[in-house]
C-alpha cells in the first residue's frame, strides 16, 4: 500500500493505491466477500462503456440464520430506497476517479461514500438495481461485530435512527398502558410493516436471489437494529467513535453523503441488467 495515502480507513488507502497502479480504465472495486462470475464482469464492463460508475446490488448465499436476517435488511433497504440497498462493490472508470479526486477516507461507510462522491462531482452513475452480485455471508462472530457498526453508520440518517430508538421504549409504554393485548397488537403492526417493506424489496429480479422465507426474517432484523442502535450510541457517547481495525473512526459517513444522496435520488439512472441466475454460480 502506498504510504502517501494516510486515510484512517485503510481500505480507502488500498483503493487509491490500486487506482494509481491500474493499467486499464475499467476498475471493479469489491470487498473480500464479493464473488463475481465471468458473466458479471462482462456485464459491468459493458455498462462502464455507457456510465462512469456502475452500482449493482448484492445477494447472500449460503443462508444461515444470521445471513437470512442480513438479507432481510437488504430487502427492506430495497423496499424503502429508490437507489436500492448499499452494495459492497461497484465498478468505475479510472479516468473518472482521477478527474473527481479523492473521496472521504476517514469514514466507516466507505463503499457508499465513493458512490456519492462520484455523483456529487457530476459523474454518470448507473444504479443497476436488477444486477445482482454474490456476497458470501460473514461468520457468526463477524456478523455480531457488525451489528453496532451498521447502526453507527446510520446516525447521519436521523429520522431512521430515531425511529429504531423508539421501537423498544414504545413497546414498554404500550405494555404498561394497555397490557399484553396492546403489546401483541403493537408487535404485530411492527412485524407486518417490516415484512411488507421486505416483500416490496423482492420485486423484479430480486425474487430470483431472495427466497420468500427471507421476508419472515424482516421483523427479527427490526428487533436487532432497535437494540443495536443503543449499542452504537454507547460507542458514540463514551468513546467518540467506532473501532475499524486498529483505528477509532468518529465518522460513520463523510462529506458527500447528504448532498450526494439528494442528487442521486433526484436524478437516478437505472440499469435494467439482471445478472446470471443464482443456480449458475459456484
Amino acid at each position: 500500500m502506498d504510504p502517501q495515502y494516510r486515510y484512517l480507513n485503510g481500505k480507502v488507502n488500498g483503493v487509491h493505491t490500486g487506482v494509481a497502479l491500474a493499467g486499464c480504465d475499467s476498475i471493479i472495486l469489491a470487498d473480500d466477500d464479493i464473488r463475481y462470475t465471468r458473466h458479471d464482469i462482462n456485464r459491468i464492463c459493458e455498462l462502464l462503456e455507457r456510465y462512469e460508475m456502475v452500482r449493482p446490488q448484492n445477494y447472500l448465499s449460503p443462508l444461515p440464520w444470521w445471513a437470512r436476517m442480513e438479507a432481510a435488511r437488504m430487502l427492506i433497504n430495497r423496499g424503502v430506497l429508490r437507489t436500492g440497498d448499499y452494495p459492497g462493490t461497484c465498478g468505475f472508470r479510472r479516468s473518472t476517479m482521477l478527474r473527481v479526486g479523492h473521496y472521504d477516507g476517514d469514514v466507516l461507510f466507505d463503499n457508499e461514500e465513493i458512490v456519492r462522491h462520484f455523483i456529487l462531482e457530476g459523474a454518470s452513475v448507473c444504479h443497476a438495481n436488477d444486477f445482482f452480485i454474490l456476497k458470501r455471508p460473514p461468520t457468526l462472530a463477524k456478523w455480531r461485530e457488525q451489528r453496532p457498526r451498521q447502526a453507527y453508520e446510520d446516525f447521519v440518517m436521523r429520522a431512521k435512527t430515531l425511529a429504531f430508538m423508539a421501537v423498544l421504549p414504545v413497546a414498554v409504554f404500550v405494555a404498561l398502558a394497555g397490557g399484553a393485548a396492546a403489546l401483541c397488537a403493537y408487535g404485530l403492526a411492527v412485524a407486518a410493516a417490516a415484512m411488507i417493506l421486505a416483500e416490496r424489496g423482492r420485486r423484479g429480479a430480486a425474487r430470483k436471489f431472495f427466497p420468500a422465507l427471507i421476508t419472515l426474517h424482516a421483523p427479527l432484523w427490526m428487533l436487532e437494529r432497535s437494540a443495536s442502535v443503543y449499542w452504537a450510541l454507547y460507542w458514540r457517547v463514551f468513546h467518540g467513535g467506532y473501532p475499524f481495525g486498529d483505528k477509532l473512526l468518529s465518522k460513520g459517513t463523510g462529506t458527500a453523503w447528504v448532498p450526494g444522496g439528494r442528487l442521486s435520488s433526484a436524478a437516478i439512472t437505472y440499469g435494467a441488467s439482471a445478472s446470471a441466475h443464482p443456480h449458475e454460480r459456484r
